[in-house]
């Protein structure tokens, strides 16, 4: 099993997982396929455990079958979540069991479901991506997101999980690009402010007025002890 701490012989920051437990990656993400397709998220296997948990603060806007007359067709079931108030949008396909509804709020370590194989599908897995503007010519990187090694194999990974959910750098003002934004929203989410992913002043003033009550330096960067003390919040 390789940790997030330490992968391929090289130290690493982070790898986030819709898993708790252990997984593998079954297939990469731009994957070039026999159709000449790229694949556009991860396809995971979980190892034991197929339990599959929310990573961020947002909203399910699409729960259940892509097509409910077509099981075999597409994600088959699945859910799709809008990160905060951002424009991105996060999915989770071919899942066996669904655990939330339309209209849900989600914070991070709530369960979505459990792996499975219904759709477009040959084997047990979960396919997540990452969507701006819920488009499907939208998808964005989930490798550069989540930190997975991109290569598929029978590799075990697990991650410290809420630990590594606000990234690997110091969230700080004026730092809002892609993937940064994501991990800003699970901050502010953390925080009870608006989760719309920009770094912005309100945001460091209330990153410094947590860390005053917590007895760390108010400087307004969210570096390794103020990430540690606002995953106690989850």
């Amino acid at each position: 099993m390789v940790s997030a701490a330490f992968l391929f012989g090289i130290e690493v920051d982070f790898l986030i997982s819709p898993y708790k437990g252990t997984f593998r990656v079954s297939q990469a993400y731009r994957n070039l396929r026999a159709n000449g397709t790229y694949h556009q998220g991860y396809d995971l296997v979980g190892i034991g455990d197929k339990s599959i948990y929310c990573p961020v603060y947002g909203t399910v806007i699409r729960a259940g079958w892509e097509c409910a007359t077509l099981p075999k067709k597409g994600f088959g079931q699945r859910v799709v979540v809008r990160i905060g108030s951002t424009a991105y949008y996060m999915y989770f396909g071919h899942l066996s069991k669904i655990n939330v509804a339309v209209g849900q709020k989600l914070k991070p370590g709530d369960l979505i479901g459990v792996e499975g194989s219904t759709g477009h599908s040959t084997g047990s897995h979960l396919h997540w991506e990452i969507r701006i503007n819920d488009i499907s010519t939208g998808y964005v990187s989930v490798h550069q997101y989540a930190g997975i090694p991109n290569v598929a194999g029978s590799t075990a990974y697990t991650s410290n999980w809420v630990a590594e959910l606000f990234g690997p750098s110091n969230l700080k003002k004026s730092t809002s690009g892609f993937p940064q934004r994501l991990y800003n929203s699970v901050l502010q989410g953390a925080l009870g402010i608006d989760k719309d992913g920009i770094f912005g002043a309100n945001t460091e003033k209330t990153v410094k007025e947590f860390q005053s009550a917590h007895g760390l330096t108010a400087d307004g960067i969210a570096g390794a002890k103020t990430k540690v003390a606002l995953a106690k919040l989850f």
